[in-house]
């Protein structure tokens, strides 16, 4: 109580900033480097559109839906909103090419998010804008939870940050459904309420879960969203009462970080991917191609790789005996030793690389081998910050090799360009849909904030291949 004005449980102010911001909060930077964001998703996407998660998802979708409400991409054919949602989300996520946040509570993969705000867009007839400002509030929601307090990641507790995506993905559907705060609160308290996913689904062998874990939490905010415009209603003390989420899953931490400030945009803190691997990977891929590339490396001369990285790495659940020698693609974009070693044989990292091919190449196989990794305190340190630092050692006969990359291509301090993220989306796009398409693509999405409908927008985005 301030002056005796009750200030409202931390989601019932969540629930106001979402229905709170406006267009013109957003400086040209934030507009900018989401429309960026936006089109490296789409690049995921289109990637990932003829996986076998994504078909078996879009099967499974057919075998229940009736509707025509929003588009699928690259299928010239729409679902229901929340079917589509769930569709284009495992396809942006399958390749772990999308963005990436580290913060000392989770990581984050926020664009997870934004299949469904595209969407909850298209269908209630937003504009271009509004769509933009919706990734934005979706952003800042879950960054916040990444960036709580607590002692030690939530994931060595056994909780995945999937579960960020469900307040996350209900604060931008409720941005794009009108709900006012009270309504944008109880969508995200329904959606909150029942969406924790254990981490144990990046365990051992990593399964197709992968793919589906945030993609499925984040589509199912759209019913609690729309739920919540009836006049339903959730527990608005779900973050900070005392059997809710801050001392359930995240054992006691202030709950009140979570409440997003107005200007403070934490979207400008994510990193992009330039190569299709789990997060802390990048800055090991690169250092591997840059040696190989500078010392004209073989595979045959290669007897050791040390490879340097910070504490959480060495540490984190998904590290295990399974990732020594990975067997799916699922698996092995975890994996820092095939990703290494993979660096070092094919001089570069593509989606190509992950195929059963690759998967089953022996020079990669005798690299992985001879792989140790380590944590550096100076590289704890870094990552600490939110920096995604590592190195690479090779020993040959010619002599001991050393490469230190501390802020790889796409961290915030080494972005992506526009011309970065235009090559990445026109590799990962233009073979499933044609170049005149994908050209279209990069163009609209350039100036989204200008389009008069979300909708036309995603129609395009739908177009069959060419």
């Amino acid at each position: 109580m301030e002056g005796g004005i009750r200030k409202g449980t931390v989601v019932e102010r969540i629930g106001a900033y979402a229905a709170g911001l406006r267009p013109e909060h957003l400086d040209a930077a934030v507009v900018d480097y989401a429309k960026r964001i936006l089109l490296d998703s789409l690049a995921c996407g289109y990637g990932g559109l003829e996986s076998e998660p994504a078909r078996i998802v879009r099967r499974g979708i057919a075998e229940l839906d009736g509707n025509a409400q929003a588009t699928l991409l690259g299928k010239g054919t729409k679902a229901s909103v929340q079917f589509a949602a769930l569709a284009n989300g495992v396809a942006i996520r399958y390749q772990d090419y999308n963005d990436v946040y580290f913060g000392p509570a989770w990581t984050a993969h926020p664009s997870d998010t934004i299949a469904t705000v595209l969407a909850a867009a298209e269908w209630s007839g937003r504009t271009g804008m509004d769509f933009l400002l919706g990734i934005v509030i979706a952003y800042e929601v879950q960054l916040r939870f990444s960036d709580l307090p607590v002692a030690k990641n939530l994931w060595h507790r056994g909780w995945h940050h999937t579960a960020a995506c469900s307040y996350a993905a209900a604060a931008g559907a409720a941005r794009m459904f009108s709900l006012d705060a009270r309504q944008s609160a109880n969508a995200i308290a329904l959606s909150g309420a029942r969406s924790n996913t254990f981490s144990e689904i990046r365990h051992g062998d990593i399964p197709m879960d992968k793919a589906l874990s945030a993609p499925i939490v984040s589509s199912q905010a759209i019913l609690y969203a729309l739920l919540a415009r009836q006049g339903f209603t959730g527990c608005t003390t779900l973050l900070e009462g005392p059997y809710g989420f801050a001392n359930a899953v995240a054992g006691g931490v202030d709950v009140e970080p979570l409440v997003p400030q107005t200007g403070d945009f934490r979207i400008m803190k994510i990193g992009l991917k330039p190569y299709p691997v789990e997060g802390m990977t990048p800055a090991m891929v690169q250092a591997a191609i840059e040696l190989k590339n500078e010392h004209a490396l073989k595979p045959d001369e290669i007897e050791a790789i040390r490879i340097f990285a910070h504490e959480e790495a060495v540490t984190k659940p998904s590290w295990d005996d399974h990732k020594f020698a990975p067997a799916n693609k699922e698996t092995a974009d975890h994996s820092f030793y095939y990703c290494t070693a993979l660096g070092l044989v094919a001089g570069d990292c593509t989606s190509e690389q992950f195929s059963d091919e690759w998967l089953r190449n022996s020079d990669v196989a005798k690299l992985m081998k001879v792989c140790t990794l380590e944590a550096r305190p100076e590289l704890t340190a870094l990552f600490k910050q939110g920096a995604r630092p590592a190195a690479v050692e090779v020993k040959t006969k010619r002599g001991i090799f050393f490469r230190e990359v501390l802020y790889p291509k796409g961290d915030p301090r080494n972005p992506m360009t526009w011309s970065d993220v235009t090559r990445k989306f026109m590799g990962q796009a233009e073979p499933v849909i044609g170049r005149a398409l994908a050209n279209q693509i990069v163009n609209r999405t350039c100036a989204v904030e200008h389009e008069p409908s979300a909708r036309a927008y995603a129609e395009m985005l739908g177009t069959c291949s060419q």
